[in-house]
């Protein structure tokens, strides 16, 4: 018998919030980090994280590997000014995506959707591991199981200047060697919440943009002061304290993300603009009913790879009727009573269970290392 239990006190009703804005995006100090510079907390996560590639950016190999054939940040924009970071890095990536289920990925509904023209699926890839790992190591070429196509659009809204912005895709097959990321699936963030942004921003190999704070609960979703730049856009917004993805990235300033400065480019420094000043990052949130729906539909409705041995969702090793993909606590003794994530209900009713619920599987190793103006969308195109 399964039952939900919702903890109140930690999960606050959708509303509309004034704040007291002190914004922080691509200013002093810049915060965003390479994959080896990060924590291996959230590494573990930016492994589940894609990069949307077009078909001309990769170069299919004769060995069944592609091999990147984009411009570095320092040949797309020349000159770039003295002291600009990442100049050296492959500017490849047009958005993000993160695996939320074996063969399902979540993203923003713009980097498929152009002003009510879909993107032909055969034009681009969902690359892993796009991702210095080494320092002065640039991602060169990827193996077969690292690059994969897009067989289907299972859900998708674009509402402009709104975080009513997301998607939800069916891969060519399943993605192997990776754990699909939770996804909250109960309650909302709260205001203030801490919050960190993996993305391809400028589409360069993967960053991770911490040190922000939720400013605002919104309508379809919340505002954040994130380190970001076009190129984040479907990006996962991750609760540091719980390891789940709370929402996808939107939207940006309407401004340029890297301008020309006298003779050189340079990115956007946020003081030196006056609309930063009254607005922030824009995120579509997970709890949007239709993107909650799709992910859970998506999830529930196995696909490509489904028959597979490894495939989520087939097995229930512990017999507690929640399938292995989102049973957290995966060895429930027999006979207890279970809440939708396969957890005992005295441990939730104690503080063990997760935060408000969950879609997907928990990074556990997460939770043990981690103690308005006009919006224009941030996809590189």
């Amino acid at each position: 018998m399964r039952r939900t239990v919702v903890l109140i006190a930690a999960c606050a009703p959708m509303a509309q919030a004034e704040v007291n804005r002190t914004p922080r995006i691509i200013r002093p100090p810049d915060d965003r980090a390479d994959y080896f510079a990060t924590t291996p907390a959230l590494q573990a996560i930016g492994d589940s994280v894609a990069a949307q590639i077009g078909t001309d950016m990769l170069t299919a190999n004769a060995d069944g590997s592609f091999t990147v054939a984009a411009q570095t940040l320092a040949e797309q924009y020349s000159p770039l000014c003295p002291g600009e970071r990442f100049g050296d890095q492959p500017t490849a990536a047009s958005c993000t995506a993160t695996l939320v289920g074996s063969d399902i990925v979540i993203t923003a509904g713009h980097c498929l959707d152009e002003n009510g023209v879909r993107t032909d699926l055969q034009t681009i890839y969902f690359v892993f591991d796009y991702a210095v790992k080494q320092e002065g190591v640039n991602p060169v070429t990827f193996s077969a199981d690292q690059v994969y196509r897009a067989t289907e659009v299972l859900g998708l809204v674009n509402v402009a200047d709104t975080a009513n912005d997301w998607a939800v895709v069916r891969l060519d097959r399943a993605v192997t060697g990776r754990t699909p990321v939770g996804v909250r699936s109960e309650g909302v963030i709260a205001q203030g919440q801490s919050v960190v942004a993996i993305g391809f921003g400028a589409g360069l190999p993967i960053k991770f943009s911490d040190n922000a704070t939720v400013q605002a609960i919104v309508d379809f979703g919340f505002e954040a002061d994130f380190d970001i730049i076009a190129g984040n856009s479907g990006g996962p917004i991750v609760n540091p304290e719980t390891g789940l993805v709370e929402g996808v990235l939107s939207s940006d300033q309407g401004a340029d993300d890297i301008f020309q400065d006298g003779a050189c480019f340079r990115a956007l420094v946020c003081p030196q603009d006056p609309q930063c000043d009254a607005s922030f990052t824009l995120l579509a949130s997970v709890m949007i009913p239709e993107f909650q729906t799709a992910i859970r539909d998506a999830i529930g409705g196995g696909g490509a790879g489904a028959d597979d041995d490894d495939a989520a969702g087939d097995d229930d090793e512990d017999g507690d009727g929640v399938s292995d993909d989102i049973d957290v606590c995966g060895e429930s003794p027999e006979g207890v009573e279970v809440d939708d994530d396969g957890c005992e209900l005295e441990e939730l009713t104690t503080g063990a269970g997760p935060v408000c619920g969950t879609i997907g599987m928990i990074p556990m190793l997460f939770m043990l290392l981690v103690t308005g103006t006009a919006r224009r969308r941030s996809s590189a195109r």
